[in-house]
């Protein structure tokens, strides 16, 4: 009879499991490792990459917020004690270095480099503002660990834009334009990424007739549309294709920021509401109608003059200017309660011949009566409330500008009259209305810039260059026409915007 071995074979398949189960659970137990590693440097790197980008848009906040300072209190853009100026830089340069005192265990910093790259023809300056997110990364140096920085043989920090030892874009890429690049010790790994904005000045005058809240015009006997000045004083033309300034002609736009909408006479140009129901069949509109439009005004804080160019004394009923105002950038300013049947001359040069001059006039009250001479530029800011009849608001400048001199002698390029004389309504703290009325008989040749006021024009009276109201009426046979020459030439800035948004990614 056999015997069995069933219990020794039982012995040999459960040394077999136990050395399986060792080598799987060595194997297991090595993969865990080196994952767990590579995890926990990996997602510190994608967390740090992550709240670079945080910490460089932080940055750029900074550097816009004192753009914006340009137009709401020219001057006092760049002076705070956390600015330094950068010397030697071929525009003018303000860089601004934030502590390390933000985010998670004070992680994050940002350094902010703002530079004026253009100034148009009304001296508003453009700025582009460069911005540098800096995040920590904490943990492994964990890459490859290949820092080389030469040009010929770049490491993976810089492939991967994470800094162990040195600042890779430095080493590389310099000040960004290719400029002192060398070797620069970081003190902690980090990863920092940069961001690239350009902030543009936001002109009062870049629309047509522009409301807010209201619109009811052009008188039903009256029309809207819009002329070139370089081309010379206006004319209708609208109506005849075979003029040579036809297509000047039919840009009359109309913008409301509602869907309030009242029509009277022809507008020659494109309409738009923000969610109202006109169309062509209801209307008489020559350009396209769009109802799916909003936009914004913003309002106006009373500007205050440099300190190197402070308020002239006095409150005259005729205005001389000084020398210095031959310039957009050193005009004269004055300070008034109130404004009426004031006269503002411009400077002659030795022949006679009357120079481009600049003066910035604040009234803390109400404005009536006024008149500037051939070759005056008046900003009038106001915080009360204008009425007048339009033959009282005198502007003695003709569209080309024919005889007027720039102060180095040249004849002078700001052709149109409208954009001499321009009207800025301070916006009421309180949220009240302002008024503007214009009454009979005469015409008006201005710029006007309320986004609080309420524009009544009555009447026949006819306005000649650019509105942005909150709410417009135009009854009887009264019009307005846009000069196209304000776009681009009238100023000063109401705000700034960012028109270019990039990552430098190298």
């Amino acid at each position: 009879m056999k015997t069995s071995n069933v219990s020794q074979e039982q012995g040999s398949i459960i040394l077999c499991a136990v050395g399986v189960i060792v080598v799987v659970s060595l194997v297991a137990a090595g993969v865990l490792l080196n994952c767990t590693a590579r995890y926990n440097a990996t997602s510190k790197q994608v967390k740090a990459w992550k709240e670079s980008l945080y910490a460089a848009e932080a940055g750029g906040d900074i550097g816009y917020t004192e753009c914006r300072k340009a137009a709401s209190a020219s001057g006092t853009q760049f002076t705070g004690s956390s600015w330094s100026a950068v010397s030697g830089a071929a525009n003018p340069s303000w860089t601004l270095v934030t502590p390390a005192s933000f985010g998670a265990g004070n992680s994050l910093s940002a350094t902010v480099t703002v530079d004026q790259i253009y100034t148009d023809t009304n001296s508003n300056p453009f700025y582009r503002i460069r911005a540098i997110g800096n995040a920590r990364v904490y943990g492994l140096k964990r890459v490859g660990l290949d820092d080389r920085m030469n040009s010929s043989t770049r490491g993976d920090s810089l492939l991967r834009k994470i800094d162990f030892n040195y600042d890779h874009f430095i080493a590389a890429y310099g000040d960004g334009d290719g400029n002192a690049k060398q070797l620069f010790p970081v003190a902690n790994p980090k990863i920092s990424r940069r961001i690239e904005l350009i902030a543009a000045p936001v002109e009062p005058f870049e629309g047509f007739l522009k409301c807010l809240s209201n619109f009811s015009g052009p008188g039903s006997a009256g029309v809207i549309d819009s002329y070139d000045s370089h081309n010379g004083a206006y004319y209708f033309c609208a109506n005849t294709p075979a003029d040579p300034h036809y297509s000047d002609s039919r840009n009359g736009n109309v913008s409301v920021n509602s869907a309030n909408f009242s029509q009277g006479g022809t507008i020659f140009g494109d309409v738009s509401t923000n969610g109202g129901n006109l169309t062509h069949s209801n209307s008489n509109i020559t350009g396209t109608i769009d109802n799916n439009v909003s936009f914004t005004a913003p309002a106006v804080t009373q500007p205050v003059p440099p300190a190197s160019n402070p308020y002239k004394p006095g409150t005259p009923a005729t205005i001389n200017p000084s020398a210095s105002a031959t310039s957009s950038s050193t005009p004269d300013w004055y300070l008034y309660s109130v404004f009426d049947g004031v006269t503002i001359n411009a400077r002659n040069d030795a022949s006679g011949n009357p120079i481009e001059t600049f003066v910035t006039i604040v009234v803390t009250g109400d404005v009536g009566k006024v008149t500037i001479n051939k070759g005056v530029n008046a900003r009038i800011y106001f915080a009360g409330d204008l009425s007048a009849k339009a033959r009282d608001i005198i502007n003695n400048n003709v569209d080309g500008a024919t005889g007027v001199k720039n102060a180095n002698g040249t004849a002078s390029t700001n052709v149109s009259r409208a954009g001499h004389l321009q009207f800025i309504g301070i916006s009421p703290t309180d949220g009240s209305t302002q008024t503007i009325d214009i009454a009979p008989p005469g015409n008006v040749w201005a710029t006007f810039y309320a986004p609080s006021a309420t524009f009544s024009l009555t009447g026949n009276p006819d306005v000649y260059g650019a509105i942005t109201c909150n709410n417009f009426s135009g009854n009887g046979n009264t019009g307005f026409h846009f000069d196209k020459a304000l776009k681009g030439t009238a100023g000063p800035p109401i705000d700034y915007r960012i028109a270019s948004y990039v990552e430098d990614v190298r």
